[in-house]
């Protein structure tokens, strides 16, 4: 989720303490792979939906200890303090020499943290994809393929709900689980999460999204005859009162 964290979010310019000396060659042989599929998406030399095949074996090819260290997570979630339902935010950094000229040009990465009950709330995206990689805890994952959207909601076709556990990662785009809602069920419940905005569509929007490419969406809805929900569309207050009280 990007709004209303994104403004909280910590963002940290100083290096990984964890990369003093000299850093582990198979982290940054996944670092340096990250921004090349980034760039590959940005200049569309690949679509979306091969994106999120990629990301996904990619962010499950190395330990999540390992890659935890790398990103020394422990350090940079010291700030966190779950006061609330939503997460707590930060933006790891990578070394400069892995990022190159481009640096995250449309791009992020980013630790989410939630205290048990915290979610990121029920939305879909316009002109963006996500892959979201358990860290820590465990969360239950509701997401739905986005099948078109109406004046006031978007139509669903619901695809996953259960819990993910450490090292299990989910991904997003218009072509595939469009819609996602998370709910930790530990304490210290984390996600890292890599985002590429800007995207072109390659799905026929009806809605305009906020600046953050997000359409909150209330998805806790009958199911229709054809295993569709009408998911009515919510501003983020509404959204969290809702699903993140």
């Amino acid at each position: 989720m990007l709004l209303q964290t994104a403004a909280a979010t910590l963002l940290l310019g100083a290096v990984s303490k964890s990369w003093a000396g000299e850093r582990p060659a198979a982290l940054d042989a996944w670092a340096r792979q990250l921004v090349d599929l980034n760039a590959a998406l940005r200049e569309r030399s690949i679509g979306v939906a091969e994106w999120q095949t990629r990301v996904e074996r990619l962010n499950t090819s190395v330990p999540v200890a390992d890659l935890a260290r790398y990103l020394d997570i422990d350090h940079l979630t010291r700030r966190f303090t779950y006061s609330t339902n939503l997460a707590d935010t930060v933006d790891p950094v990578l070394p400069a020499d892995v990022l190159g000229t481009d640096g995250r040009r449309n791009w992020f990465i980013r630790v989410f943290g939630m205290r048990r009950g915290g979610a990121v709330i029920p939305h879909v995206h316009n002109n963006m994809v996500s892959a979201h990689l358990v860290l820590s805890g465990a969360f239950r994952a509701r997401t739905a393929d986005r099948l078109r959207d109406e004046a006031d909601a978007v139509v669903l076709r619901p695809t996953r709900n259960n819990v993910i556990h450490v090292g299990d990662v989910i991904s997003m785009s218009d072509q595939r689980d469009n819609q996602h809602w998370l709910v930790a069920q530990e304490d210290r419940s984390m996600t890292f999460d890599v985002g590429v905005v800007a995207t072109p569509a390659s799905w026929g929007y009806g809605l305009q999204a906020n600046e953050y490419n997000m359409i909150f969406v209330d998805v806790d809805r009958p199911t229709e005859r054809d295993g569709t929900i009408r998911a009515p569309v919510m501003s983020f207050e509404a959204c969290a009162a809702k699903y993140a009280p």
